[in-house]
């Protein structure tokens, strides 16, 4: 007996199937203020590695929404977040090892469409997942920074980052394949290949902008790169001055 959780995007497919014996905890909770660590984020589709205030870092197949359920599982390293639109019944088909279908809470928003299943099966083989997406034009990226963070406003939700120990500066990326997100028109969101290393990209083009470096590498373009930069280094950032040297 398993759960599996699948979500199919486009080209992008995840499955995770969790041996029902080797839950330890599953408890709904709250899933707010979050990071994206690696993975991808559309309105309605949050698939990857999360930090969490509360909960710390989990790997999630969500709809984005903030009320959601916790696995922990001794087989996975990290635990496992979902979204079902009934928790409680979700919670208790897992305590039975009851066969059955569990998808996020119905919503069709402006932009996005968004199936999601979550399955639990009395076999390891059971699958059902769908994710259709509908496009419409995406909403303009914000940029705020201060109190010691630069917040990013997307489509659906906002990104804090913190800025201490971080460095910044002005760059050209060498673009490369695309690791997790979808392109549209005005609207990069999603961890691409820039400089043949693997960086978060919150921006509206890939082609000029600024990268800010710490526990990872993100990129993100500004109208004003000289007042972003500027605001940055006020915030706690270094400013560096000199060329990239790509590797």
């Amino acid at each position: 007996r398993a759960l599996t959780i699948t979500s199919v995007m486009g080209s992008e497919r995840q499955k995770k199937t969790i041996d029902l014996a080797r839950i330890a905890e599953a408890k709904p909770e709250w899933l707010h203020d979050g990071v994206l660590r690696f993975g991808t984020e559309k309105p309605g589709y949050c698939v990857g590695f999360y930090s969490y205030p509360r909960v710390g870092e989990v790997w999630q197949i969500t709809d984005c929404s903030a009320h959601g359920v916790v696995v922990t599982s001794s087989a996975e390293a990290t635990p496992v977040a979902v979204t079902p639109a009934d928790p409680d019944a979700f919670l208790k088909a897992l305590r039975e090892g009851r066969r059955s279908v569990f998808a996020p809470p119905e919503r069709r928003g402006a932009a996005w469409w968004v199936n999601l299943f979550v399955v639990t099966g009395a076999g390891a083989l059971a699958i059902a997942a769908l994710a259709v997406v509908l496009f419409v034009a995406p909403a303009r990226l914000r940029y705020t920074i201060g109190t010691g963070a630069l917040e990013v406003g997307t489509l659906l939700r906002r990104r804090v980052v913190p800025l201490a120990g971080t460095r910044a500066q002005a760059h050209r990326p060498l673009s490369g394949q695309r690791l997790a997100g979808f392109p549209l028109p005005g609207y990069r969101v999603g961890s691409w290949m820039l400089d043949n290393m693997a960086t978060s990209v919150l921006a509206s083009a890939a082609d000029e902008g600024v990268l800010i470096e710490g526990e990872g590498r993100l990129f993100v373009n500004p109208a004003d790169r000289e007042g972003f930069l500027a605001a940055l280094a006020v915030e706690g950032c270094t400013i560096v001055t000199e060329t990239l040297r790509r590797r």
